[in-house]
């Protein structure tokens, strides 16, 4: 008789460690409450806090990846997030347009949230980037890399600005000064990888038993806990943020916070803590794909280098490797990409050659840059010219960006520097971005105006936040030399179904919540994610640092 041929879908090892995967994700499961559990507890003993101190004067910040405002708001008005309107909308500030930072990706803006300053001023410019100086390719997807997150940029977090108090970091990868960072791989990532994202986000509230107990220790609330959760933005790149899996993700996230903040309730402390609501960015949907790295290589044939070296590899052999190449791509969000350029020089054989890394190529270069064939090509017109691209934006000198789309081209200039007035100019086409009309016609002039009169004046329009933001990013030394920006239903990639990371308020717009002591009940109109550390330093009494791009809502303080 013939023998049946084996219908293992793993070979040996491979299986071996699935099934260390399964049982870990068992063991992690242990005492996690269920999804459909009391609407009202989430079983956390908070009473023990109220027992031991009445010192609760902290805040809790429930960060929630990848909420798309209006989705959001239709759910809203529809009851269908009960939790979020009884203990945020009807007891404190919604602000249902809040401006993220340019780019509209998850470190980047979970930097921005936590420090109050745009990505161009901290420099965390994606999830990856490429230092031209250092030769470094950083990838924050990666195990081995994640965690430089918080020494590859020096500005205070909010956790800093409490050296004297506990806080914590449940499942934030930006963490940098919290007493206790809870990272959840051992626990969640086995339910990650199998796709579980719900149940990592309840493990995640569940950790909140820890800061109970050492608040009970310390008899001190914790000054900030930010509790990470992650299943609306992964439901969304799989089946888009139209489906009816992001929906169940976000009435999930609503019914798992009414339940930690119903404890809250039940202890006496829901009136004395402060309590926040914010994402990191929106999420369009996306029906379209462009593979950009192909078009790039073998369409436009820049010579593009696709090894990602960081510092595993000595600077000897980053070198050697880079030096072969005239670019580096890279993207984050899949709707946002980055081109690195060397400087192209006249080589001695009459060939092109190209300046060392450091050196960056000026406008001029770009709209004339050699090829893998001799030939030269515009870069900006080249890529703008693709249905898949709306906008491609780089720097013609120090605090002046232009702006390009397939209407025309805009420069925005801040000669004062960060934080002084910005001017608009139209370059080309007769309205770029669609501002005459949405647009006081007086900011449209030439004349200056400040980061905070652009940023009320453009909150309604295509291209929210845009001046400032901009033109802070091309402060950064790890910005590309062209930031390109997908068109709406359009990505980058070939995969998801949703994306984030363009220009757009399908990008660049979310909701932000407030509620507790010192915060009156109300609606803002204008915000911006980085107002939440400014905010909360004001509520809970601590000084407030000058070099933050964000600032206390006027909402809270001029109650």
């Amino acid at each position: 008789m013939q023998k049946r041929a084996s219908r293992c879908l793993f070979p040996p090892a491979t299986l071996l460690l699935v099934w260390v995967l399964v049982l870990l994700a068992a063991l992690a499961g242990c005492g996690v409450p269920s999804a459909d559990g009391p609407a009202d507890t989430y079983f956390l003993p908070f009473d023990r806090v109220a027992r031991v101190t009445d010192q609760v004067d902290g805040a809790i910040v429930f960060f929630v990846d990848g909420v798309n405002p209006f989705i959001f708001q239709e759910m809203l008005d529809a009851g269908q997030l009960p939790a979020i309107r009884k203990y945020f909308v009807d007891r404190g500030l919604y602000a249902p347009r809040t401006v993220v930072n340019i780019p509209s990706v998850t470190l980047a803006n979970e930097t921005s949230v936590m420090t109050g300053q745009f990505p161009g001023h901290h420099g965390i410019t994606g999830i990856n980037w490429f230092d031209r100086n250092r030769l470094v390719w950083r990838n924050y997807e990666t195990i081995s890399q994640k965690n430089h997150l918080d020494t590859d940029h020096r500005a205070a977090t909010l956790y800093e600005q409490f050296p004297d108090r506990t806080t914590f970091s449940l499942f934030l990868q930006a963490h940098r000064g919290s007493t206790h960072f809870f990272e959840n791989w051992t626990s969640a990532g086995p339910p990650f990888f199998f796709g579980w994202f719900e149940f990592v986000d309840r493990l995640t509230l569940y950790r909140l038993n820890e800061v109970i107990d050492t608040a009970v220790v310390r008899r001190e609330f914790p000054a900030i806990t930010v509790v990470y959760l992650l299943a609306p933005d992964f439901r969304a790149y799989g089946l888009g943020v139209e489906s009816d899996v992001y929906r169940k993700a976000l009435v999930h996230t609503d019914r798992q916070i009414g339940r930690v903040l119903g404890d809250i309730e039940r202890a006496g402390l829901i009136d004395k803590i402060t309590l926040a609501l914010v994402s990191d960015h929106s999420l369009c949907e996306v029906t379209q794909h462009f593979p950009i790295h192909d078009f790039l290589k073998q369409r436009v044939g820049l010579d593009i280098a696709d090894k990602t070296l960081w510092e595993k590899t000595s600077f000897q052999d980053r070198r050697d490797y880079y030096e072969r190449f005239s670019t580096v791509l890279y993207g984050s969000g899949d709707c946002y990409w980055a081109l690195c350029l060397r400087k192209p020089v006249d080589g001695a054989d009459g060939k092109s050659a190209f300046a060392a890394w450091p050196v960056r190529p000026d406008a001029s270069d770009m709209a004339d840059y050699p090829t893998c064939d001799g030939s030269r090509v515009n870069l900006m017109a080249t890529l703008v010219e693709e249905e898949a691209v709306d906008a491609v934006a780089y720097a013609v000198g120090p605090e002046v960006v232009r702006l390009v789309r397939k209407g025309g081209e805009v420069e925005f200039r801040q000669p004062g520097g960060r934080g002084a007035g910005i001017s608009y100019h139209r370059i080309a086409g007769d309205d770029p971005l669609g501002w005459q009309g949405h647009v006081p016609a007086a900011m449209l002039d030439g004349s200056a105006h400040s980061p905070e009169e652009w940023l009320a004046a453009t909150v309604a329009t295509e291209f929210p936040g845009l001046p400032a933001q901009l033109v802070a990013y091309f402060r950064a030394r790890r910005a590309g030399d062209l930031a390109v920006f997908a068109a709406p239903g359009w990505d980058f990639r070939t995969q998801n179904r949703a994306g984030h990371g363009g220009l757009r308020p399908a990008d660049m717009l979310v909701p932000m919540l407030l509620a507790g002591p010192g915060v009156p009940r109300g609606t803002v109109n204008v915000a911006q994610t980085v107002d939440l550390v400014p905010t909360l330093l004001y509520l809970l009494g601590r000084p407030i640092p000058a070099d933050l791009d964000g600032r206390v809502l006027p909402e809270v303080k001029n109650r």
